[in-house]
């Protein structure tokens, strides 16, 4: 009987979570004849991946609490599936709890609704997926097979084999029968007429900051000379904490350094200063304290006004018909003022307390139901109506979501001072913030709203967003205006890296000064590389010898480093999905490739391929928020999309195999 053959490309999370299927699956409906399973991981660490590495610095962290963090599916999948045994399945929590007892290492004694390291993170990675290997190794006709090797290109075999041809450089080419694609981040070579382009190509240029290790050591960002970091967010923070602490600074406790409780001591090999600066100027705000791990089902808040049958009924009532069938809604004019009216409620009942809630709730009611049947106002108007209807019984105390949205605007900053004033102001919002963070997701308000509406309704932006759900005009500024909010509101760091951030801010060494609207040029500079960075709105100039990439790349199959996706294109085996634009406006192509909705590509032709699937990134633009760390006892959706994979290329390797 011919051997069959399952290829994972990529071997990160997803791999891990996919693996861990296969091995709940297999050993019950074993296969009737050989199967192989091979995974190719470029940098050698199956189950864990590049970005979560095992091996990598231990300055990083995730931005995922230890008790939100699992391996496998449990008993809250939906619909229910074949399940590993308890003792295969630990949560990340259980398994941190195992390995502190055995080794008393502090980085894995860590409470449920602490950040971990993101290396501890690839270590229990790892470990469950090579038991997950070694279970389905245990199975007469199976065999795995690890390659740390990079696929280059996919294409059809030919023959009478309906396979696929996988070539990976010098390992040479292999016939897959089925193969998912979970490829993670990867980076982009500059868009043409980009700022990025303007710099790529010159010396101290760094256009990705990952392997942090290896690509910001001291030949690159020399000790004592100054760094500029592109991007105020999660990759910011990884950075600043690679380039202090990961050459030997420490941070020690200090009762006089507020908010934060930390005192930066350097090691002496940092650069001079590190620059850093985004299109606001505002950095990523810190995760509140969890309060909802210990129950999620029951503490986690489920929409009142922004919900998935609200969404539902403008798109039926306000959203234009389309020949596709087709009734996109426009974001800004239709959703975002229920999201508003929704942070808004969540920010009063949380001041308030319930009973309170119930009578703005009730305040709110006619003015609901009006915009529901498509009676508006709408945009920011339908915003401040809604919101004012909530607030209708209330003396005082408004929510100001404006300030939430914005809360250092551009207009604000001061020209004169190189800077200084928005650099106070940035530090001051910064320390209020980590204090409201270490109030809690349900004991402070803001973070109350921001965690309740943008973290826990992911949902509801779901359903208004995937598949076109949007016009293509509407689309395009969701991901470079609301993607944005969502990122800052309830994406951030965690507790520990804010406090060292801010740590870093009390020693100068960390300069926020440039400001919103920064340009970056190369200088000329003879012998000495340098780059002249320039606050459009505060003057402040800064000159250093390096600038790294502080964001993660969107992917783009066309402008990717790796060949991969290019050639997978070029096959006709994937196309990019397009939301086309109606009455003459443009489409937009947010990156992703045009998948079904159990992930398979849709063809050139129109036509689709079950046995290809693709899941993370290459579905970001088509869906939103498909790259996240599986979550125990959730119905985590990302552990759903991994194990249908395996359940289903199960089920087609049998009927291959009995036809």
């Amino acid at each position: 009987m011919r051997e069959q053959c399952l290829t994972i490309v990529g071997g990160g999370p997803m791999c891990t979570y996919a693996v861990a299927q296969l091995a709940a699956v297999l050993p019950g409906a074993p296969p009737a004849g050989p199967l192989r399973l091979v995974v190719f991981e470029r940098g050698g660490r199956a189950g864990a991946g590049e970005v979560h590495s095992d091996t990598q610095s231990r300055t990083g962290y995730l931005n995922r609490v230890a008790g939100q963090i699992a391996f496998a599916p449990d008993e809250s999948t939906e619909p229910p599936l074949k399940l590993l045994p308890k003792a295969l399945r630990p949560t990340f929590q259980e398994w941190c709890a195992q390995q502190y007892e055995r080794t008393g290492d502090p980085d894995f004694d860590l409470r449920p609704y602490e950040v971990p390291r993101r290396y501890v993170h690839g270590l229990a990675l790892r470990e469950m997926f090579l038991q997950y290997v070694a279970r389905l190794e245990a199975l007469p006709q199976v065999t795995v097979e690890l390659r740390a090797a990079e696929v280059t290109a996919v294409r059809r075999a030919d023959g009478p084999d309906p396979g696929f041809v996988i070539s990976a450089g010098g390992d040479g080419d292999l016939i897959a029968d089925e193969v998912l694609f979970v490829t993670g981040h990867s980076w982009n070579t500059p868009a043409p007429g980009s700022a990025e382009e303007l710099l790529a190509g010159k010396q101290g240029y760094i256009p990705c900051a990952y392997p942090l290790g290896e690509t910001l050591g001291e030949e690159a960002v020399r000790p004592g000379r100054p760094v500029a970091v592109r991007g105020l967010g999660l990759t910011f923070i990884d950075v600043v904490l690679q380039l202090t602490e990961g050459r030997g600074g420490t941070f020690v406790p200090d009762a006089g350094a507020l908010p934060q409780g930390l005192r930066y001591v350097p090691g002496g090999r940092e650069p001079s200063s590190i620059v850093a600066f985004s299109p606001s100027g505002v950095p990523v705000s810190g995760r509140p304290l969890n309060h909802k791990v210990s129950d999620p089902a029951r503490l986690e808040h489920r929409g009142v006004f922004f919900t998935v049958e609200a969404v539902r009924a403008l798109r039926a009532r306000v959203g234009p018909a389309q020949a596709s069938g087709r009734r996109p809604l426009d974001f800004d004019l239709h959703l975002f003022p229920l999201v508003v009216l929704e942070m808004a409620w969540v920010h009063h009942r949380t001041l308030r307390g319930d009973e309170a809630a119930g009578r703005l709730r009730a305040a709110a009611g006619p003015a609901f139901r009006r915009f529901l049947a498509g009676d508006g106002p709408w945009g920011e108007e339908g915003a401040d109506t809604l919101v004012e209807s909530l607030e209708e019984p209330l003396d005082g105390g408004r929510f100001d979501w404006r300030a939430v949205l914005d809360p250092l605007p551009a207009a604000r900053a001061v020209r004169g001072d190189d800077g200084a004033d928005w650099a106070r102001q940035t530090a001051g919002y910064l320390r209020r913030d980590h204090a409201d963070a270490l109030e809690g997701n349900l004991g402070n308000a803001l973070k109350a709203a921001c965690d309740g509406v943008w973290r826990d309704l992911r949902a509801v932006f779901g359903e208004a967003v995937d598949f076109g759900g949007l016009t293509a005009a509407s689309h395009r500024r969701f991901v470079r205006t609301h993607l944005r909010h969502y990122n800052r509101l309830s994406n951030g760091a965690g507790l520990e890296p804010m406090r060292k951030v801010l740590a870093l801010l009390d020693t100068g060494l960390l300069d926020l000064s440039v400001g919103p609207r920064p340009s970056v040029v190369p200088v000329d500079g003879g012998a000495r590389r340098s780059f002249r960075v320039t606050g459009s709105a505060t003057g402040a100039v800064r000159t250093v010898d390096a600038v790294v990439e502080g964001r993660v790349h969107p992917f783009d199959p066309h402008r990717d480093v790796l060949p991969l996706y290019r050639t997978l294109l070029g096959s006709g085996l994937a196309r990019q999905w397009r939301n086309e634009g109606h009455d003459g406006a443009p489409d937009f192509v947010p990156g992703g490739l045009d998948l079904t909705e159990r992930f398979h590509p849709v063809l050139p032709d129109g036509g689709t391929e079950p046995r290809l699937t693709f899941l993370g990134a290459p579905a970001e633009g088509l869906r939103v928020f498909q790259q996240s760390a599986a979550r125990p006892s959730s119905n985590s959706s990302v552990l759903g999309v991994a194990a249908q994979w395996a359940e289903e290329a199960v089920e087609r390797l049998a009927r291959a195999e009995g036809a």
